[in-house]
């Protein structure tokens, strides 16, 4: 399988009340999810719920396009402003929703053949002045570094859209989604969670003058683990 990789992303952070979960699920699965993948640019959504980790939220839906354009064409903003009955209905009883666009950043290694099980991620912002310096960072040495464990098969950094994070439609409206600007999302693709917090990782991570330099200019950082739950194709795309 060769999928195209993603240049953009729309991320959406959760809560999906116990007694909803199975309604969400259906709904999510037979008619959102494909609604959404039929418009241009689209490449696939991954769901994942929590693992651990310090967050809040307890869903991850990950919607991957070609480019930011993806979710901003006519199809997109259409869809998002007339939502179905069942969209209508669905909606409201998810919780605490948060949603940003992000376009890729840097990112390193091959896109993984069978989808990885897990999903770690950071979110952060940025010390003013210093995105340049992180970027190049993420590139040169974090990334490589990490993505050489055993374990780590991708990593990828994605910048925050600000535009098209806080547009609102009719969705948005519905579902009171909040945006946080928090600048930055860090995605590790991993086939098992073994080597999270382990001296292997800490070193690959913070072990180097360079590293340790900057880390320090990640603030307010919100790390969380992921088990991937549903993934769905755009049409003609495999």
């Amino acid at each position: 399988m060769s999928l195209p990789e993603a240049g953009a992303i729309t991320i959406l952070w959760s809560n999906v009340p116990p007694e909803h979960e199975e309604a969400i699920r259906k709904w999510h699965n037979l008619e959102h999810t494909t609604e959404r993948l039929e418009g241009p640019g689209y490449i696939a959504l991954h769901r994942y719920n929590r693992e651990g980790g310090d967050g809040r939220h307890g869903r991850l839906n990950i919607f991957e396009g070609r480019d930011l354009a993806t979710f901003d064409s006519p199809y997109y903003l259409e869809s998002r402003n007339n939502p179905t009955p069942w969209t209508r209905k669905s909606m409201p009883l998810i919780q605490d929703g948060e949603r940003s666009v992000c376009a890729l950043a840097a990112s390193h290694g091959d896109r993984p053949r069978i989808e990885p099980p897990y999903l770690y991620t950071v979110r952060f912002g940025v010390a003013a002045g210093a995105e340049d310096d992180l970027l190049a960072w993420f590139r040169e040495e974090h990334l490589p570094r990490l993505c050489a464990l055993e374990g780590v098969m991708r990593g990828r950094v994605f910048k925050r859209d600000p535009a098209l994070s806080g547009l609102e439609t009719e969705e948005t409206r519905i579902h009171e989604m909040k945006t946080i600007d928090w600048g930055f999302v860090a995605l590790y693709e991993l086939s098992t969670t073994a080597p999270l917090g382990t001296d292997a990782w800490k070193e690959a991570a913070a072990g180097t003058e360079r590293s340790a330099e900057m880390i320090q200019k990640l603030l307010d950082p919100v790390r969380e683990i992921w088990w991937w739950d549903f993934v769905k194709y755009a049409p003609g795309i495999i």
